[in-house]
């Protein structure tokens, strides 16, 4: 298991030994653009210039409100011949639309969004699944009314990633409770663990006193219980509480017995407790192993 911070900073380029790519067929834009987007009277372009790499970038994400369009530049992806990392420092604004529609300029490459607060280190992080209209994908508000970087990845044979800055005018879908974690791992078909990590994410708010107990049992009925460790340190956004270890009882539930294993997790959120259970490996995250997704009673507290 990994953490992942989004961090704003100088615009660094690494570039990666990515092996061959495979290069779906690219195209453009309709020159009709039909209902889904109406034709531009104004077109600028924005992102990051990322020049002398020796690695081909994919063609630019097109972004149409209004009567505006913007092409934006990626400044991350992994296209034919390798990849190239970056960040893009000052993201280009596109005002205040009601949605925002969408290009993606790579065949069967699909397209999410996900908005954080601008200018603010640590805030919420709501990734949606935009829809997609005759090759556009419609991007509407998410979260509550307010300035975001909202970051476009388009993924399939390769990716890129790019962002823009949107004033929303209205409130949009908010983002639900989530909770995940990881504790046991399948090693070359022997359970192992890299650790202990629970987290629980976009709450209402970020309770004051938060604890958790885990009760895990391999497939003989051996079990262990053990408190989690709450780490408080880091980049923690409002409405996010981690526990993170000990990483001595996670071998400890490893060594227990063989698969599968039920994993009991009570937290107490400011005096409330709120109950899940999963299987592992059958409930495991596609996507993001060892992971399993926890579903709480009741519900955790969501925001309005």
């Amino acid at each position: 298991m990994t953490r992942t911070a989004v961090a704003l900073g100088s615009l660094l380029l690494v570039l990666c030994a990515c092996g061959s790519q495979t290069e779906p067929p690219t195209s453009g834009p309709p020159t009709s653009a039909g209902p889904s987007a109406a034709a531009p009277i104004v077109t600028t372009t924005g992102g990051p210039v990322i020049s002398g790499t020796g690695v081909e970038a994919p063609p630019p994400f097109r972004l149409r409100y209004d009567d505006h369009e913007l092409v934006l530049m990626p400044h991350t992806w992994c296209y034919d011949s390798g990849c190239v990392d970056g960040i893009s420092e000052d993201p280009p604004s596109v005002g205040s639309p009601s949605a925002v529609r969408v290009f993606v300029p790579v065949e069967r490459w699909e397209l999410s969004a996900s908005f954080t607060p601008a200018d603010e280190r640590c805030g919420r992080y709501q990734t949606i699944t935009p829809t997609e209209d005759d090759g556009w994908y419609l991007l509407e508000p998410a979260g509550h009314a307010g300035t975001y970087d909202v970051h476009l990845f388009a993924h399939g044979g390769g990716d890129m990633a790019a962002v823009f800055r949107w004033t929303t005018p209205a409130d949009g879908e908010l983002p639900a409770p989530e909770a995940t974690m990881a504790l046991i791992a399948d090693h070359d078909g022997r359970p192992d663990s890299y650790g202990v990590e629970l987290t629980l994410a976009n709450l209402a708010e970020t309770p004051d006193s938060a604890q958790a107990t885990v009760t895990v049992t391999a497939a003989n009925g051996e079990s262990l219980t053990f408190e989690a460790d709450r780490d408080g340190h880091g980049c923690t956004a409002e409405g996010t509480v981690f526990f993170g270890g000990p990483d001595a009882q996670g071998r400890a539930a490893a060594a227990l017995g063989g698969f599968p294993f039920r994993y009991e997790v009570d937290v107490r959120l400011d005096g409330t407790t709120y109950h899940a259970s999963a299987d592992y490996p059958a409930d495991e995250i596609d996507g993001n192993e060892p992971s399993v997704a926890l579903e709480f009673t009741p519900p955790l507290p969501a925001m309005r």
